[in-house]
């Protein structure tokens, strides 16, 4: 089958999604979205998959949710946004559950809605220079679904989800984020190497394992937070503050490059200095 944001490969026993949207830096579209939801199906009904990898085509792994799609949110309700940050969560806590091992190979950056799917995939090879954290803080609005204080732990959430700020790979491993850093001409090869391992083990065995090990989080109350997270960044996406509403009129009147263009140039002084 032919699809137009995503390429699917399968190399039993290993099955490959690559974004491929790179002249918009495999930006997650609906349209991208329903189709990474469809090759997961058919990678979940095929028992000669054992592992998936998710990788992205071009500069980068993905910048994250194609701001372009919703430049309306002043035209929404409250109740609107909080259904759609709900839907964008579903979507992405669907890598959560997805049976088989998935692992993430990410390079270049791995920015916002795409930083959440590399935390939520079962391991997350980076090549050397990538840079990862949530910068849609920054123009007021935060992740639908928030994994990363279940991954990096309560100081380093505070500081990356506050802030906004991107941190690189061997930061990312520091603080548990990613599970190997490479140089980029190895990115391929490492990544294969720990999908072609976890695929020698048995499916049921490492099935099992990923339930236990997600259940135990579940028992912890992740699910819980997940709801009460999307609610609240529902409600702060309809509350339109004054960098929300700035960032998005610069995005109608001159394009979204410029309105990225304002919103880093609010921190690009103290970070300079940092």
């Amino acid at each position: 089958m032919t699809y137009q944001c995503i390429e699917y490969d399968v190399e039993h026993p290993l099955a490959t999604i690559t974004l491929n949207r790179p002249a918009s830096m495999n930006s997650l579209t609906r349209e991208l979205m329903a189709e990474v939801t469809e090759v997961l199906r058919l990678a979940r009904e095929d028992d000669g998959v054992r592992v998936v990898i998710l990788r992205g085509a071009g500069r980068c792994f993905s910048a994250g949710y194609d701001l372009g799609e919703d430049e309306d949110w002043g035209e929404r309700s409250t109740h609107e946004v909080v259904e759609l940050m709900q839907w964008y969560m579903e979507w992405q806590r669907g890598f959560w559950s997805f049976p088989k091992p998935l692992v993430a190979s990410v390079h270049g950056y791995a920015l916002a809605g795409a930083c959440e799917i590399a935390m939520l995939c079962d391991l997350t090879i980076a090549a050397r220079g990538t840079r990862l954290g949530e910068p849609e803080v920054r123009f007021s609005t935060g992740p639908p679904l928030l994994i990363m204080p279940w991954v990096v732990g309560l100081k380093a959430a505070k500081e990356l989800l506050y802030t906004g700020k991107l941190i690189d790979a061997d930061r990312a491993y520091q603080l548990g984020m990613v599970n190997e850093v490479c140089e980029p001409e190895d990115l391929e090869r490492r990544t294969r190497y720990h999908a072609l391992l976890i695929a020698k083990v048995s499916p049921l065995a490492v099935r099992l394992q990923k339930e236990a090990i997600n259940r135990t989080f579940e028992i912890m109350g992740v699910h819980n937070a997940w709801a009460f997270n999307v609610k609240l960044t529902g409600i702060l996406d309809g509350a339109e503050t004054e960098e929300m509403r700035t960032f998005y009129a610069i995005q109608r009147e001159r394009g979204l490059r410029a309105a990225l263009d304002w919103r880093d140039e609010q921190f690009r002084e103290i970070e300079a200095n940092g």
